[in-house]
């Protein structure tokens, strides 16, 4: 477990859980000890530890993507603290109920007194989502070191590529980018890392575990 501390913004990260090695992500603002998950990804206990260690109750699961393995814990973390879901409307693997709210491109989630700002950035599924705290940004599975999202089609690809390029590579280059899954990086790395790759036309056929240096 690690803690990331910028002003009052205080980041609890946690991890591996779960089948597929998910990150855990605790956003605190240590003024008001208001909190709030990002995903909520199997072995909740994990996630459960990583808040309560840091003494706080999060009142919301904020939502980066509905691959099962980042629901995996919400009814478990929903049932412990009593928090509510936000999700883009757009994802398809959400059941019934699941969602408690809304969130689009450009809303602003407050907690306490932080902000946090929704980035819409499909791609990797329909309705993948950053949420963006000062120069903090948690990214799902859109982006990685190394390079983009896994994606179905080629079209899908493309559509990830043109979020980042529009709304992750935009950011200063100082950002701090937390995946769902492994090392953290910055915007100034993916950017150096993608230069090449995005300088070129992108295969027809081109889609799945793709790296910037291997395409």
């Amino acid at each position: 477990m690690e803690t990331i501390r910028d002003g009052n913004l205080e980041i609890v990260a946690a991890g591996p859980a779960g089948n597929f090695g998910n990150n855990v992500y605790v956003v605190i603002d240590c003024a008001t000890n208001e909190a709030v998950f990002i995903d909520a990804p199997g072995e909740p206990e994990v996630s459960i530890a990583a808040a309560e260690g840091a003494g706080v109750r999060p009142s919301r699961i904020l939502l980066t993507h509905s691959h099962g393995d980042h629901t995996a814990g919400l009814s478990e973390l929903k049932a412990h603290f009593g928090c509510k879901l936000l999700a883009d409307p757009k994802e398809p693997w959400l059941k019934d109920g699941d969602a408690d709210g809304s969130v689009a491109h450009g809303d602003e989630i407050k907690v306490g007194n932080l902000v946090l700002r929704a980035l819409s950035v499909p791609g990797h599924t329909p309705g993948s989502t950053t949420y963006l705290v000062g120069k903090h940004a948690f990214v799902g599975d859109t982006l990685f070191p190394g390079g983009p999202g896994r994606t179905a089609s080629n079209e899908a690809l493309r559509q990830e590529i043109a979020s980042i390029t529009a709304h992750l590579h935009t950011l200063p280059d100082d950002t701090v980018i937390y995946p769902g899954h492994g090392d953290r990086t910055t915007i100034g790395a993916s950017k150096a890392e993608a230069a090449a790759f995005l300088g070129k036309p992108i295969p027809a056929e081109l889609k799945g575990d793709v790296t910037w240096a291997g395409a």
